[in-house]
């Protein structure tokens, strides 16, 4: 009978922790290439919160069944506007950032929102719109964003497991890096050479583990992990804006606009899988 584990994935909230987890993720990464190719027998599916453990049977030593909790993540940003137009929230947007706090314009269904800030902590995005309402008598909302939890059941060889799970702690801390990041560039924390460098090495981390994906569930992939290959696929394609944007101010605005829509991403896939 295979084996059951439990595990849950708690929210980081200091920085110092996630650039250990990153280190730590590609030292895995490193190990997992080394791994070849295994048969086609991953499984996934939701499960209820009194649901009971269970490991498959019929499944051979080598084999093992792990509950996994995503847990519920909630970024808070900073709205100066919603508007009906993309060309409203872009111009509203690019105001701001003459001003120089960036504006980033993400789209929700027939609606634009114009954001100037995103925060993984709800004090630190209050203490901001405080700052702004009492020093340039700006009006701003506080828009929270959640992406819900996912408890899954997976069964497969221990490599497969270890390859999604490392994939489930290295996005949302992507996205995270990339938040932080845009608020020490508008901070004078980092340089932009610095930014850079830091986003060049994220890109790397990603592409490692795509590429131990790739090898561990060869020659086909299951639907979850091919929704996983998704959001990184998704990331490559807006890297080119934030490598291509010069100046702080842009690079800032890039930044934002990376995080956020990579944590949309993550919105939409979760709520794709709890409808499954």
């Amino acid at each position: 009978m295979g084996r059951v584990e439990t595990r849950v994935y708690r929210r980081r909230a200091k920085r110092t922790k996630l650039l250990y987890s990153l280190l730590f993720l590609l030292l895995i990464g490193i190990s997992l290439l080394l791994w070849r190719g295994l048969p086609d027998n991953f499984a996934a599916e939701q499960i209820s919160p009194q649901a009971q453990s269970k490991a498959d049977e019929g499944a051979s030593q080598k084999t093992e069944t792990r509950e996994i909790t995503l847990p519920e993540e909630r970024w808070y940003a900073i709205q100066t506007g919603v508007f009906s137009t993309e060309a409203a929230a872009l111009e509203k947007a690019d105001a701001y950032t003459k001003r120089g706090a960036p504006g980033t314009v993400m789209q929700e269904g027939e609606k634009w929102r114009v954001f100037i800030a995103c925060y993984g902590d709800e004090q630190d995005a209050a203490d901001v719109r405080a700052r702004l309402a009492a020093n340039q008598k700006v009006e701003t909302y506080l828009f929270t964003w959640t992406c819900p939890e996912v408890r899954l059941r997976m069964t497969g060889k221990t490599g497969q497991l270890d390859a999604v799970e490392a994939g489930f702690v290295l996005m949302p801390s992507t996205a995270g890096a990339l938040r932080d990041t845009a608020m020490e560039l508008d901070a004078a924390q980092l340089t932009t050479q610095e930014v850079l460098a830091a986003v060049s090495e994220l890109d790397r981390q990603l592409s490692l583990w795509e590429d131990t994906v790739r090898s561990r569930f060869a020659p086909s992939q299951p639907e979850l992990v091919k929704g996983m290959l998704q959001l990184t696929d998704a990331w490559h394609g807006r890297l080119l804006r934030v490598r291509g944007s010069e100046g702080a101010t842009a690079l800032s605005a890039a930044l934002k606009a990376q995080a956020m829509a990579m944590y949309a991403d993550m919105k939409q896939w979760r709520t794709a899988l709890m409808a499954q």
